[in-house]
């Protein structure tokens, strides 16, 4: 991991800390992974109307817990990403939205962490497996860190509706029965009646979980001296350079928190040779990538390209003013051959 500085983990009360260490305890004696995969899903809607996506972990016996995926973003990553597996999208590990619970080894813990669990009396017991509580919260681009207290609050709750719901399903084999003919319709239970139990057949609601369209990105905004300088290049006939924007996997610690940071590349459509190339925090808006490594790219080349091939459907939009502002067609292209290349030569180099 790249330093910048020092990591900076959230303050959270003791108090909050035990409630939710009681709960992923009685979470783990449940051992729901015995009984459900990952895949059994349900929704939990919280007081603010924000859907949550439970899914048990364990079935496999590697890791056990679960995830609660957060509203769209974290529906999104399981409807489009991981029914898809295992011809999923590169970025698919950065684009988790959820918070997590991992019985694992002592080792995934930092010291902070073990010393808040001698704080709260908690010591497993000798060569206990998967003994250890590892709680993280995932947000898409930034790497998996410690909760914050609005987040360990979420995860308590989280755990005895999940808990609650998985207890009521194991007396209901029709729980899931929907789910099995129709991925987009789900078990749905209001969270504060899973929590003031016990769960009636009544209170679940077999509702049909659909996805908006992707959101286009807001195009890239020019200054007239930008569109003037690159405007003011040759434009070669029939060359094609091809662009995308990708997280690397060697995470950045600035301002206490680690980021994925993002990379946009061009590169030239025949050779692969790379005109331009940009590494960004997340801080910094999809608009402005695209004209910083587009400036940086077609004056390298001293050009412009006839075409400029994208590998996005969302993005196609969001260009189209820029391109047409430089005279340049877009393609929409279902693989982009040199930057999947240079991809995997970062990589190999980052490992």
């Amino acid at each position: 991991m790249a330093k910048s500085s020092q990591p900076t983990y959230p303050v959270v009360p003791l108090p909050v800390w035990r409630e939710l260490l009681d709960a992923a305890l009685a979470f783990r004696a449940a051992k729901p992974w015995e009984r459900r995969h990952d895949n059994d899903l349900f929704a939990l809607i919280d007081d603010q109307q924000r859907p949550w996506f439970p899914s048990v972990l364990g079935a496999a016996g590697q890791v056990f817990g679960v995830v609660l995926y957060r509203g769209e973003a974290g529906l999104r990553f399981l409807f489009e990403n991981v029914q898809t597996l295992p011809g999923n999208d590169p970025d698919l590990g950065f684009l988790q939205d959820a918070l997590m619970l991992d019985w694992g080894a002592k080792k995934a813990l930092v010291p902070e962490e073990i010393a808040l669990l001698a704080q709260l009396g908690y010591t497993p017991k000798p060569r206990e497996r998967q003994a250890w509580p590892c709680f993280r919260t995932h947000t898409p681009g930034l790497y998996p860190w410690s909760l914050n207290e609005t987040e360990a609050r979420e995860l308590t709750l989280g755990l005895r509706a999940t808990l609650a719901c998985l207890l009521f399903a194991d007396t209901r084999p029709y729980f899931f029965m929907p789910g099995e003919e129709r991925s987009d319709l789900l078990p749905t239970v209001l969270m504060r009646d899973a929590l003031a139990g016990p769960l009636q057949p009544e209170q679940v609601e077999w509702r049909q979980w659909q996805l908006p369209a992707p959101a286009s990105p807001a195009s890239p905004q020019p200054s007239p001296r930008w569109l003037a300088e690159l405007k003011a290049l040759p434009q070669e006939k029939g060359s094609l350079m091809e662009f995308d924007q990708f997280y690397m996997f060697t995470p950045i610690l600035e301002d206490g928190r680690p980021y994925f940071p993002r990379m946009a590349l061009v590169v030239d459509g025949g050779t692969g040779f790379i005109y331009g190339m940009e590494t960004v925090s997340p801080k910094t808006s999809w608009g402005d990538i695209v004209l910083a490594v587009w400036s940086k790219a077609l004056l390298s080349a001293r050009a412009r390209p006839e075409f400029i091939a994208i590998g996005q459907g969302p993005w196609l939009s969001s260009l189209k003013p820029l391109a047409s502002a430089l005279g340049i067609k877009l393609l929409l292209n279902e693989k982009l051959p040199y930057i999947a290349e240079a991809r995997a030569s970062l990589r190999q180099f980052s490992q």
